[in-house]
């Protein structure tokens, strides 16, 4: 049964995907176009008569316009602070409407799993290889994340990851930081497009392209969960579809990114490299400052997450965010006074492992206030 999403859910989802409201109105109700010709009518109250007849009309123009299902867009207007990635796999069957149990098993474990491994290189910071055990922010996160019906006709699940009031990584510096739920989207969205580009470019031979996405969050864990995904040595094509929870604009507009079952041999042998690889070298990353963390009761001092450019000697420029650890107060004070006026910094320094995440750590003389 299609939920009804009230009237002002309908009317913020109308402006955030492009439609145009009339400046008058039709007895009362709101006068919406789209291009193309499409017009809805939206009643002004939802105890209306026809209020529930015109819902309908809305979702029947929505979903001409959209090509997608009644019941998934009015959830999705229904949603305004949960963000939705779809997940859509391409099994070779001969039943359509029906996969084998093993083949839908390992699907829905390969989204957990992906989900999974972002969270990770949020909470924890990017690494190789996560050890195994769950941090309690991920395994609290996962419990919020909610799973839609299975779409059997498209081979697609959707998830929706909450983006309010979701459990903190670690208490937040500044009161603008995002929820984590937000956080580990915007991750996976950075890996997954370091995944595909370092895919189009490395072969069986070569997977040096795979070295530097670590840094992008890339992790062995996020590699094997993306072959499940291709339905293991099978390789099947798949594709991840990202759309932003419009009660917290991200600035990003919805996309998909769609993997070839050439993408995906590459990314099978790509997960056994990165459990070998070391992260070693230097490099810099020039952008803004977007989160501080300083904790002297257990160690972690003067650590900064920068958003920018990151260029490192193995590898030519990515865009990406970075930790970067700085060696003295005075250091870390200039970071927190670029981070208030929101201007651009550039860092350079060494990458390194040793505390349980890359990190690129920069002396005084490698950071500078642009």
């Amino acid at each position: 049964m299609t939920p009804r999403p009230a009237v002002r859910d309908i009317r913020s989802y109308l402006s955030d995907t492009g439609w145009q409201r009339a400046p008058h109105t039709w007895r009362e109700a709101s006068i919406w176009s789209h291009a193309g010709g499409h017009e809805v009518l939206v009643p002004p109250r939802d105890d209306l008569a026809d209020a529930e007849h015109r819902v309908r009309d809305i979702l029947y123009v929505l979903t001409t316009v959209e090509q997608r299902p009644a019941t998934e867009i009015a959830h999705d207007i229904g949603a305004p602070l949960a963000d939705v990635q779809t997940y859509r796999t391409f099994p070779e069957e001969d039943d359509p409407g029906f996969t084998s149990l093993t083949t839908g098993l390992r699907g829905l474990q390969g989204v957990r799993d992906v989900v999974r491994a972002a969270a990770r290189a949020t909470v924890e910071g990017p690494l190789p290889t996560f050890p195994r055990g769950t941090p309690w922010p991920v395994g609290e996160l996962l419990k919020q994340v909610r799973l839609a019906a299975v779409v059997p006709e498209k081979r697609q699940v959707t998830v929706r990851v909450p983006v309010a009031g979701p459990p903190s990584a670690e208490p937040p510096p500044l009161p603008e930081d995002p929820p984590l739920g937000r956080q580990v989207t915007l991750q996976l969205y950075e890996s997954l497009g370091a995944v595909h580009a370092a895919a189009e470019r490395a072969t069986p031979r070569d997977l040096t392209p795979f070295d530097m996405t670590v840094t992008a969050g890339v992790s062995a864990n996020l590699c094997d969960a993306l072959g499940d995904l291709a339905d293991g040595r099978r390789h099947r094509p798949f594709a991840v579809t990202f759309r932003w929870g419009r009660g917290l604009p991200s600035g990003l507009p919805a996309s998909t990114v769609t993997f070839t079952p050439e993408m995906g041999r590459v990314i099978g042998a790509a997960s056994d490299r990165l459990r070998r690889v070391g992260i070693s070298g230097d490099g810099f990353v020039m952008g803004v400052v977007e989160g501080l963390h300083d904790q002297p009761e257990d160690g972690d001092r003067w650590r900064v997450k920068i958003r920018g450019q990151l260029t490192a000697r193995t590898g030519g420029p990515m865009g990406r965010s970075l930790w970067v650890r700085f060696d003295d107060q005075a250091t870390y004070d200039l970071a927190i006074t670029a981070h208030r006026e929101h201007r651009r910094v550039r860092a350079s320094g060494e990458f390194s492992a040793e505390r349980g995440r890359v990190e690129l750590v920069v002396d005084a003389r490698g950071f500078l206030v642009l």
